[in-house]
């Protein structure tokens, strides 16, 4: 299922999978040789999972470089670069898109205060670390049913500090290591969760609910609870539908948007992954 939004709008490509979120989005695509170029509204980043020689591209420029593309490869394109890019044979990549809003508010919370923005980078190097956040997003955009968006949007936050770290001038800033949150956030959370797990939720509304970086946020809430945010989410859904199954007095359809779950056979898909078992056979107490 792809969910378009207006943040991925700018793309020209319209055959990629897609989904967008309030920060940014990503996409995956698998074309043949082909020339792609458009205006960069938002940070834009390409993961290859193909190689490829003598490609061309520019950014922001005039002048087109011709280099080799490794498997792995990442390439950066800053809001407001108008990239040009000619490949002479098939590729497939996952592109992450961070808008400039959502890129400042994590460069604040992650080096106080300040403002930093990835730099412009021609896919020349591998990049094993956005190597595996792009596995995840193709993963996600290709073999679910529905894509989650908290758990797109938490692998957008860890990709933008990625980039943050390692290709801006914020790359020699250290970040403070946090533990796990304390009692008063767990309870917080805790809370916070159980009142609105059916809806549509960000890292960014998890983490101000305990006041906390969204990089911070994950890596808390994973040492507290032994589980990452969104899995914590699909928990409670599935809970939640599996009452609702038992009782016996609403639809599947019903159910499946009740509880959160973009349809009925996302709701399907999740519970037979996670219980072993379909909508029916729990109502027939198989």
């Amino acid at each position: 299922m792809n969910i378009i939004g207006n943040v991925l709008d700018f793309i020209p490509d319209k055959d990629r999978s897609r989904i967008a979120t309030v920060s940014g989005g990503a996409t995956h695509s698998i074309r043949s040789g082909d020339s792609l170029s458009f205006v960069a509204e938002s940070h834009y980043a390409t993961v290859f999972f193909t190689s490829a020689k003598n490609v061309r591209a520019s950014v922001s420029s005039s002048v087109t470089q011709e280099f080799d593309v490794p498997a792995g490869a990442l390439g950066i394109v800053p809001a407001g670069g108008e990239p040009l890019t000619i490949w002479p044979s098939k590729k497939e990549s996952v592109a992450v898109v961070i808008t400039p809003s959502a890129m400042a508010a994590l460069s604040e919370r992650e080096y106080d205060g300040k403002i930093f923005a990835p730099r412009p980078m021609m896919a020349t190097a591998v990049d094993p670390q956005a190597l595996h956040f792009a596995s995840l997003l193709r993963a996600e955009l290709t073999e679910r049913p529905a894509a989650n968006e908290l758990y797109v949007d938490s692998i957008l936050t860890l990709f933008g500090i990625h980039l943050l770290r390692n290709y801006s001038g914020a790359e020699h800033e250290a970040a403070d290591a946090r533990g796990a949150l304390s009692p008063r956030n767990i309870r917080r959370i805790r809370e916070f969760l159980a009142e609105n797990f059916t809806g549509k939720l960000l890292v960014a509304d998890l983490a101000a609910v305990c006041e906390l970086s969204p990089r911070h946020f994950i890596q808390a809430f994973n040492k507290s609870f032994g589980r990452q945010p969104h899995q914590y989410l699909m928990g409670l859904r599935l809970e939640f539908a599996q009452r609702l199954l038992v009782e016996g007095k609403l639809t599947v359809t019903e159910i499946a948007l009740l509880s959160g779950f973009a349809s009925q056979s996302h709701l399907t898909f999740t519970l037979k992954k996670h219980c072993g078992l379909t909508p029916a056979q729990l109502r027939e107490g198989k």
